[in-house]
């Protein structure tokens, strides 16, 4: 029983911490994207799985997926001045994406089913380590790249299972746990499915690889992408100073603030404490005069709410006259009343 107690008293007293010290609020998802073009049965799920579709103009983050339909295409313009069309019956997720122009920059995707075609921006040219391209069987990566993955999944009569990566400009590299190759323009690399054979370039493009039509916008893309990727860089990290400013300014006058309520504070507690140190001692004082008084003017002016003691011969003479009347009666006798004040002898 006393083991049961201490556990009740263990779990309750974890829920009054918590209660006290809640978790803090997630911090809001990186922007990865905006919608350029959508087209067909196209959904965008957030972090909670909920559903919701897009226009052109709405935003994309890190964490969201995307499906499409069999006549959905999505293209979306990335942070970092890249590009991305996802093609139909396509299941994808942008996994993890910041793009503020520094080292720490990242483009993570998982592509569980269909293709998309990607130009990337400038994390692929100054940071192509921090871009990859994930698949069931395989892990892609870049070097200032157009290229288009692609998964095949398990029962599909498009061919054979696994992970395709075909470049159109660059070089990718398709790594699995058996081997890694590196991908050339006009090329496809493949990491089957099924068994544990390394990763290998096909010998030609396969012909599920089908253009949309929208192909021909999309092959510009690379030249514009690669001219503006150093203004674009440079102008992210112009706003991201300015903003970190912004926050350190903020920052600051809500610490000054902060500071001057407290001085506030502190300067009305010594204000209160004062006054009562006041008060004490208007008090000390009037018990003060108040002990300095004659004795016999303090006896004449009782307290309020009290009434003055008699003093002891005040209480003698107050005994005397009530037994006083007393004797005398004794005296005269029953029935007789005071002298002089009966009928004369015959």
């Amino acid at each position: 029983m006393r083991h049961l107690f201490l556990c009740l008293w263990l779990m309750l007293a974890g829920f009054a911490a918590f209660a006290q010290n809640p978790q803090p609020a997630a911090a809001p998802a990186n922007l990865a994207g905006k919608v350029e073009l959508v087209e067909g049965d196209v959904s965008v799920y957030d972090k909670a799985k909920k559903a919701r579709r897009v226009v052109v103009g709405d935003r994309v983050f890190e964490g969201e997926g995307i499906v499409t339909g069999t006549d959905g295409e999505l293209h979306l313009v990335m942070e970092d001045g890249g590009f991305i069309a996802v093609r139909p019956n396509t299941r994808m997720s942008i996994t993890a994406y910041r793009a503020e122009g520094d080292e720490q920059d990242k483009s993570f995707f998982n592509l569980l089913q269909g293709t998309f075609r990607s130009v990337t921006g400038w994390i692929g040219k100054f940071t192509p380590r921090s871009y990859q391209v994930r698949t069931p069987t395989a892990t892609i990566g870049v070097r200032g790249t157009d290229h288009e993955p692609l998964v095949i999944p398990e029962g599909s009569r498009e061919g054979e299972p696994g992970s395709y990566d075909k470049v159109n400009v660059g070089a990718t590299t398709l790594k699995t746990q058996h081997g890694s190759i590196e991908v050339r323009p006009n090329q496809a690399g493949f990491a089957p499915l099924r068994g544990r054979p390394q990763p290998r370039v096909l010998s030609q493009v396969p012909a599920f690889f089908k253009a949309t039509r929208h192909e021909p916008s999309i092959a510009a893309r690379h030249e514009a992408v690669s001219k503006a990727i150093d203004q674009r860089r440079d102008e992210r990290r112009k706003i991201i100073k300015e903003q970190k400013s912004q926050i350190e300014r903020q920052k600051g006058e809500r610490q000054k603030a902060l500071q001057e309520k407290r001085k506030e504070q502190e300067a009305q507690r010594q204000r209160q404490g004062e006054e009562r140190r006041k008060e004490r001692e208007m008090q000390r004082e009037q018990r003060r005069q108040e002990h300095m008084r004659p004795r016999d003017e303090r006896e004449m002016r009782p307290r309020e709410g009290t009434e003055r003691r008699p003093r002891p011969e005040e209480r003698q003479d107050k005994g005397r006259q009530e037994r006083a009347p007393r004797s005398l009666e004794r005296e005269q006798g029953p029935g007789q009343g005071p002298r002089g004040g009966g009928r004369g002898r015959d």
